[in-house]
C-alpha cells in the first residue's frame, strides 16, 4: 500500500528576532529586552538596526582601492554589494544608521567602533548579557558632541596602548580637550535639560582620567555631584540615570578608599539605583560601606567606636548571607575580606602588614583568583587586590599577586593596571626594607596609589 508522504513543513523567516539568534540560525523567542536563549547562554542580546563602524583606510590603501575600482563599473558595483551584505551580516549598534553615521569623520567612526565592540566591555562591571554602557550611553552619542569627543578620547588612549602608537595619544588629547571645552559650555549656560547626558559625559571623563592619566584626580566627582543635585528627585526615573548613579557611587567609594578621604557624593544607602543589576546588589552595599569606612578617619571617641561596630556588623551579615559560588559570590567575599582589613586599619589603627589581617588577605586573594580574568567583575578587583597585597609577606602569595595583575593587564591593556603593579612592588620594597628596623610598617602611609578601579 502506497503511503503518501506529506511535503516538508515550511518555516517563515521573520525579521523581528534578536540579532544574536538570527546570526546563530536559531529561532528567537523574541522576549524583550533580552530573549530567553541569550539569557540562558549569557550572550549579548540585541534588537533593532545595527550599523557597523569601519576602520579608516590609509592614504596608500585609498589610492590603491580607487585604482582598482576605476577599472570596471562591474567591480565597483560588486564591491558596493559586498559591503552592503557585510553590513547586514555584522551590524554593530542598535542606534539608527542615519543618526550615528551621518557626518561623522572616518577617524571618529573608527574610534566609536572600538568603543562599541571592545572598550565598553572592558570597563563594565555588569555580569549580564547586555552591556549597560552600550545600552544606555551609546544611544546618547548622536545628541552630544561633547559625549562623542569624550568617548573618542578614551578609545584613542586605549588604542595607543594596544597598537603602541604615540600618534594616537595626540589624537586622544585633542578629543579630550574638545570634550571638556564643549562640556564647560553646557555647564556655563546652565543647561540642565538633559542631566543624564551631562552625567554620562562627566563619568566618561572621570573613567578616562582614572584609567589612562599618570596622575588621576577626583575633580569630576564634584561636577557629578552638582549635576545630580541640580537635577532633583526626578532624575532617578530612567534606567540610564540609575545606571549612571551606580557608576558615580562605585567611583566615589573607590577614590575615597585610595585617598582615605570621605566620599564626595554620599548618595546614601536608599538610592533607587540599587534596584538595577540585582546580581551584584551586595557589591553596591559593600562599595558604600567602604566609603563609610573612609569617612571614619575624621571621627574620634564614641562616634568612631559606634560607627566601627555598626560597619563590622554589616560586613559580618554580608559574609554570612553570601553563597560562595560563581563570579559574583567570590567577588563579594573578596571585597568583604578587604573591607574588614580596611576597617581594622582605620578603626583600630592596625599597621600594615599585620598578623591579624594576614589570614584575611590570603582568603581575599584566593577568592579573587577564582574569578576568570575575562569576567566583567575583574574590572572591580584592583582595590581588594591592593589591600590584600599590602598584607602579604609570603613569597608564594606575592608571586600569585604578580601573576594575577599581569593576567588582568594582558586581557585589558589598561595603564591603571601597570600603575597598580608598580604601587604593589613599591609597597613590598618598603615593607622588606623597614622589616629590619620595625616589625610592622603601614604601607598606606609610605606610598599612595595613584590608580583607581574601573566601572
Amino acid at each position: 500500500m502506497h503511503t503518501h508522504t506529506p511535503p516538508p513543513k515550511r518555516f517563515t523567516r521573520t525579521k523581528t528576532g534578536c540579532w544574536t539568534c538570527r546570526d546563530d540560525g536559531h529561532k528567537c523567542e523574541e522576549q524583550k529586552p533580552f530573549c530567553g536563549r541569550c539569557v540562558r547562554l549569557g550572550k549579548h542580546c540585541e534588537y533593532g538596526v545595527r550599523p557597523i563602524w569601519k576602520a579608516p583606510m590609509t592614504p596608500e590603501q585609498i589610492a590603491q582601492d580607487s585604482k582598482e575600482l576605476s577599472q570596471t563599473r562591474r567591480q565597483k558595483y560588486a564591491s558596493k554589494a559586498l559591503a552592503r551584505r557585510q553590513s547586514q551580516r555584522h551590524p554593530a549598534s542598535s542606534v539608527s544608521p542615519r543618526a550615528m553615521s551621518s557626518g561623522i569623520p572616518l577617524q571618529e567612526a573608527y574610534l566609536l567602533h572600538h568603543w562599541k565592540t571592545n572598550l565598553a566591555s572592558l570597563i563594565t562591571l555588569a555580569p549580564s548579557a547586555q552591556n549597560p554602557f552600550n545600552a544606555y550611553i551609546t544611544p546618547m552619542i548622536p545628541d552630544s558632541l561633547s559625549l562623542r569627543s569624550s568617548i573618542c578620547s578614551m578609545a584613542a588612549f586605549h588604542l595607543s596602548v594596544l597598537k603602541d602608537d604615540p600618534s594616537l595619544l595626540t589624537i586622544a588629547t585633542q578629543h579630550q580637550i574638545k570634550a571638556i571645552s564643549l562640556f564647560r559650555q553646557i555647564v556655563d549656560t546652565g543647561d540642565v535639560a538633559r542631566p543624564s547626558v551631562s552625567l554620562a559625559i562627566n563619568m566618561i571623563l572621570h573613567i578616562t582620567d582614572r584609567l589612562f592619566s599618570p596622575s588621576p584626580g577626583a575633580i569630576h566627582l564634584g561636577g557629578a555631584k552638582g549635576i545630580v543635585e541640580r537635577a532633583g528627585p526626578n532624575f532617578w526615573d530612567s534606567d540610564a540615570s540609575r545606571f549612571l548613579l551606580g557608576c558615580c557611587s562605585y567611583h566615589d567609594s573607590m577614590v575615597s578608599a585610595f585617598d582615605r578621604t570621605p566620599p564626595v557624593m554620599s548618595l546614601g544607602p536608599d538610592a533607587p539605583y540599587r534596584e538595577q543589576m540585582k546580581p551584584i546588589r551586595a557589591l553596591r552595599v559593600l562599595w558604600e560601606t567602604v566609603g563609610r569606612i573612609s569617612s571614619m578617619s575624621r571621627l574620634g571617641g564614641y562616634l568612631l567606636y559606634g560607627k566601627g561596630e555598626d560597619i563590622e556588623c554589616t560586613l559580618w551579615a554580608i559574609d554570612r548571607l553570601t553563597i560562595c559560588e560563581e563570579d559574583e559570590g567570590h567577588t563579594i567575599h573578596a571585597y568583604t575580606e578587604a573591607a574588614f582589613i580596611y576597617l581594622y586599619q582605620v578603626w583600630h589603627e592596625l599597621p600594615s602588614p599585620h598578623p591579624t589581617n594576614t589570614i584575611r588577605a590570603k582568603t581575599c586573594l584566593r577568592h579573587l583568583c577564582q574569578v576568570d580574568v575575562s569576567s566583567p567583575l575583574v574590572a572591580a578587583q584592583p582595590w581588594p587586590l591592593w589591600i590584600a597585597a599590602c598584607e602579604t609577606t609570603d613569597s608564594e602569595l606575592r608571586d600569585l599577586v604578580r601573576k594575577r595583575v599581569k593576567a588582568m593587564y594582558e586581557y585589558r591593556h589598561l595603564p591603571s593596571l601597570r600603575r597598580l603593579e608598580q604601587d604593589i612592588e613599591t609597597a613590598w620594597k618598603i615593607t622588606d626594607k623597614d622589616k629590619l628596623l620595625l616589625n610592622q610598617v603601614d604601607c598606606f602611609q609610605t606610598t599612595t596609589p595613584r590608580h583607581i578601579a574601573k566601572l
